[in-house]
């Protein structure tokens, strides 16, 4: 006869269910017997688990891991009343917290004696996130409130393992991050996550991201409580300006207690050019020469007046663009005739950036259409601006006998985007009365 009997455990962290399993030998009823069978306990033995058959227990020891589903402690009894009691107390060594604790009689069948295996089962709890907290724990047996049995094992202390890294566009709410990626935008906010099985007080996590071989950010993170739990790690990139970060390769690299972990790549590139960006909402009119230009939304407008005309300046106010373009409204006797444009757009170049040696700029020159209009392009590579080389281009064409010019000057991965929203702004122009 096999007899089960299943109790919940005071301690609310452990489920702590217990499992009472006796092999019956002996179920004569005492009106029967003509002695009273001797009472034997043997010894309080913790194990991993119990054989279904003969429910004799096995995997004996007295480590086992966080992870572990279940830890029994197991004694064999023999002449032992049904109506007797029987009582298991978990108890942590180092805290003297009792994390479990269950009592019971052996038998419904008072009646009778019982002799078998006894065993109690301790279960992560109802979270499932460990069967208890790394330490020495003490097992006390007792029957009839009187102690008959100790034993000892030890939780260890897990081995801290990072089960995967990663960048990523968004962090959810449940603090899951997604969108992965290696290759971002500029406008991009840049998360680096790393997964770890466990977090243990004390552990210190680092990332350290380069350019090359500069170095540009140093961020860490100390665990101030254990949680026994696999959970992200977030670290959000950001420069020291706070602002994007150029187009470029970056390097990514984590440290788990100053020792190198992992080490990686990610690209950021230019935003790509979308016509979304106009809406149609923003536009520059200029009442001196009667006229209106579209321009991009969340870009920011400057206007200056010129004994040669009007100049307005626009710029992207996002700061990830690197992106300036001018209008220039030119009066007709400060306008270069056709074949002038060449030499004048030389003249701005050197007023625009300062630069008078012009031995490392290329130059070229070329037409094109752009709605209804022939365009003169005059385009200069490797232009010294803030110390980085930029491209700038002065494209200039007629409307309604009016000169216009147009300047853009952007960095190496802007050039397209620039000459679309050019493109565009030009294609815009009308005359108002």
């Amino acid at each position: 006869m096999i007899i089960k009997s299943l109790q919940q455990s005071r301690k609310k962290i452990f489920q702590g269910i217990i499992i009472f399993v006796s092999l019956v030998l002996l179920t004569v009823p005492i009106s029967l017997l003509s002695c009273t069978p001797e009472q034997v306990i043997g010894r309080l033995l913790i194990c991993s688990d119990i054989d279904d058959q003969t429910f004799e227990p096995s995997g004996i020891g007295d480590e086992y891991n966080i992870d572990s589903k279940q830890i029994f402690a197991a004694i064999k009894v023999a002449g032992i009343r049904g109506s007797d009691e029987w009582r298991f107390v978990w108890e942590n060594a180092d805290t003297g917290e009792v994390i479990a604790d269950s009592t019971n009689i052996y038998s419904p069948d008072r009646s009778s004696f019982i002799e078998g295996y006894l065993s109690n089962k301790l279960m992560p709890g109802e979270d499932g996130s460990m069967i208890a907290e790394p330490g020495n724990y003490i097992v006390n047996y007792y029957h009839n409130d009187k102690l008959k049995g100790t034993a000892e094992f030890t939780i260890k202390w897990p081995e801290v393992n990072i089960l995967e890294t990663g960048l990523y566009r968004d962090i959810g709410e449940d603090g899951v991050p997604s969108n992965r990626s290696d290759v971002f935008f500029q406008e991009d906010i840049i998360y680096e996550a790393i997964k770890v099985a466990y977090m243990v007080e004390g552990d210190n996590y680092k990332i350290v991201l380069l350019s090359g071989e500069k170095f540009l950010i140093e961020e860490d993170l100390t665990i101030d409580k254990n949680y026994y739990k696999s959970e992200f790690i977030i670290f959000k990139l950001m420069n020291e300006d706070q602002i994007p970060f150029p187009v470029g390769t970056y390097t990514v690299r984590i440290f788990h207690n100053n020792q190198m972990m992992e080490e990686y790549y990610f690209e950021v590139i230019a935003d790509e050019f979308t016509e979304m960006i106009f809406s149609g909402e923003s536009i520059y009119k200029n009442d001196e020469f009667k006229f209106t230009v579209l321009y991009p939304d969340r870009w920011l407008l400057t206007e200056e007046d010129m004994e040669a005309g009007s100049k307005a300046r626009f710029t992207p106010e996002d700061n990830v663009r690197q992106i300036l373009i001018n209008i220039w409204a030119l009066k007709e006797n400060y306008s270069p005739a056709a074949g002038e444009y060449s030499s004048f757009a030389d003249k701005l170049l050197s007023e625009q950036t300062g630069q008078e040696d012009e031995s490392g700029i290329e130059k070229t020159e070329s037409e094109r259409t752009i709605g209804d209009m022939e365009v003169y392009e005059v385009k200069y590579a490797n232009v010294e601006e803030s110390g980085e080389a930029r491209s700038m281009t002065f494209s200039f064409f007629k409307k309604n006998s009016m000169l216009f010019l147009f300047m853009r000057l952007t960095d190496a991965a802007y050039i397209d985007y620039g000459e679309k929203v050019v493109d565009i702004m030009i294609d815009s122009i009308n005359f108002t009365e």
